[in-house]
């Protein structure tokens, strides 16, 4: 049985597309995505060199079929066939691997919107792309996880066996660096401007997820791509609100709101580091983070909501802190975003929702913490030097006893 699976993960599919019949090539994509997801850990399909590259041809093949229906299945195959389980016999054909994934997310790129002017099938060609793209996206993520799981693998680092001509390029760095600037050219772009189109938790949340485990793909340029999505491509906290639509979507998806979380956590985390190497200051950095941690999956506001939510006052001897927790974490987080260029909240509405915080603040006698009492007044600030026409404070609107507990440059 173990050689028939074999056998067909391989020739029987190639033979199988020599037929001109789309509906028998669907099939045995269908079965060979199948086979791939349903493969016992301890059989091997792929055991040598031939046997993987033979998979990846005929995979690249059906990728750039013309037959949309065809390829979309062919998509799936790739996304079930980039696992540790199917890959990791050395040597591991990373430049094949590469020539793959490549393939697929310039296919997908490559897909116009639909023009048709027949209503059923523009809405059929665009199922079809939306899937595409889903499918596309999770091939990337599988990709990345993959690189994740080879850096505990001496054998898939070192890539022993390689071929002496294949040596310089089949190495997991190069591959790893190959996955950043894919991102970066391919998959950002392609994503941002299919949501502009239609609204889709499914493609956001693995499309997240992906860029959640970009950040370990390679450690020594976690803060580079972290400073590259938080001032070219995601600024953090536009996920708030890129559209009303589809934050409600995230709402009622745990999933999606637990990866969404997770990824802005992890980009918040990055862009600290950033720049406490280009600041010279400390805070209680442990407190910060674990605020956002535990309050992220809880910043369930849209942003003229938060703001309006940073000028209420917690009832009086209340032993509920989620509202503090709230505000607290909103403004971390337009911190972040605000520090590397995403100014998406008009100054005067952003000094009015400060002001009033920090007057609310003092009316109760709290004293906020450092790194908050920080933000605040780098917004008060920035606000200032941007806009004309804001309202003046009293010389004591800020008390005293406060700037004993912040450190200054």
């Amino acid at each position: 049985i173990v050689g028939r699976i074999k056998e067909f993960a391989g020739l029987s599919l190639r033979d199988v597309l020599q037929m001109n019949n789309v509906e028998l090539h669907k099939q045995g994509l269908l079965l060979f995505t199948e086979i791939l997801k349903r493969q016992p850990v301890e059989i091997k399909l792929f055991t040598n060199r031939g046997i993987c590259k033979e998979a990846i041809d005929v995979l690249l093949e059906t990728v750039n079929c013309p037959v949309l229906e065809v390829a979309v299945e062919a998509v799936k195959a790739v996304a079930a066939f980039l696992r540790k389980e199917h890959l990791s016999c050395p040597p591991v054909l990373y430049a094949e691997l590469q020539k793959l994934l490549g393939t697929v997310l310039k296919r997908c790129a490559d897909l116009s919107p639909p023009q048709s002017s027949k209503r059923r099938a523009v809405s059929l060609e665009g199922v079809l792309q939306g899937q595409f793209l889903l499918h596309a996206l999770e091939s990337f993520r599988n990709a990345c996880r993959l690189a994740v799981e080879f850096q505990s693998d001496p054998m898939a680092q070192e890539n022993a066996f390689t071929a002496p001509d294949c040596e310089s390029r089949d190495t997991l760095s190069n591959f790893s660096e190959f996955l950043l600037r894919i991102c970066d050219n391919l998959c950002i772009p392609m994503v941002m401007s299919y949501l502009e189109r239609a609204v889709s938790p499914s493609v956001m949340e693995v499309f997240i997820s992906a860029l959640n485990t970009l950040f370990t793909v390679m450690p020594n340029m976690r803060d580079k791509f972290s400073k590259k999505l938080g001032t070219d491509h995601v600024p953090c906290a536009a996920l708030l609100d890129r559209q009303n639509l589809l934050l409600l979507r995230i709402l009622s998806n745990p999933v999606l709101n637990q990866t969404c979380s997770s990824f802005l956590y992890n980009l918040c985390l990055s862009l600290y580091s950033v720049m406490e190497k280009e600041r010279d200051f400390s805070q209680n950095e442990q407190e910060m983070f674990e605020l956002l941690q535990k309050g992220l999956p809880q910043l369930n506001y849209t942003v003229p909501e938060s703001l309006l939510l940073l000028t209420e006052n917690p009832e009086p001897f209340s032993l509920d802190q989620s509202l503090c927790s709230h505000q607290y974490c909103f403004i971390l987080l337009l911190y972040f975003a605000y520090t590397f260029g995403d100014r998406f909240v008009p100054e005067a509405e952003l000094f009015l929702a400060m002001k009033t915080f920090l007057l609310s603040a003092q009316d109760r006698g709290d004293c906020p913490p450092p790194y908050i009492f920080r933000a605040v007044l780098y917004f008060l600030a920035v606000c200032q030097d941007k806009s004309k026409d804001l309202d003046l404070v009293k010389d004591d609107f800020i008390p005293p006893s406060w700037t004993f507990s912040v450190q200054f440059n």
